[in-house]
């Protein structure tokens, strides 16, 4: 199976999961505001809390790909300064940093994760340990992406023939 598959079934597996827990946020906040309308008898308490649950997974999951697809918002002054190979080479060098510094992170997020065990949520008595997976998970997910951009991008570098300044 080659790379690209791969890396095409992830963005696909992980677009579809986003999806689905936007569809879930949306559900949930309409389910609290027609529980704060006279139509419902009492409103249902357990949303606000549902609601933020799933807004952290979403965001975890949703940086991933945001990565993998270089979505997120870059100040580009300096890379617009380079071209050609020279550009291609920041842009490796700069995914390695962040690549390195997240997964850096890594034993800090593992150690947030395991205080969460010692809590349950308010309203839906949900173990944290849980709900601050979603955190680890998605420094773990971006380093990785990170890292996997960089090596495509040192790939690009080896492939590039001309150094256009």
């Amino acid at each position: 199976m080659k790379r690209n598959s791969i890396l095409n079934k992830i963005h696909h597996i992980l677009e579809i999961i986003s999806i689905v827990a936007f569809i879930a946020l949306i559900a949930v906040v309409t389910l609290q505001i027609i529980g704060r309308t006279p139509l419902m008898a009492k409103p249902y308490h357990w949303t606000e809390e549902l609601t933020r649950m799933i807004f952290i997974f979403l965001i975890s999951i949703s940086s991933i790909t945001a990565v993998l697809h270089n979505e997120f918002v870059a100040v580009d002054v300096v890379p617009s300064l380079f071209k050609g190979r020279r550009k291609l080479i920041y842009e490796a060098f700069v995914h390695f940093v962040v690549g390195g510094f997240l997964i850096y992170l890594i034993p800090a997020a593992n150690k947030f994760m395991q205080l969460g065990g010692r809590q349950l949520s308010a309203g839906l008595r949900v173990n944290m340990k849980y709900i601050y997976s979603f955190i680890f998970i998605c420094i773990v997910g971006m380093g990785i992406a990170h890292i996997y951009l960089a090596i495509r991008k040192m790939s690009a570098i080896k492939k590039y023939k001309e150094d256009v300044v």
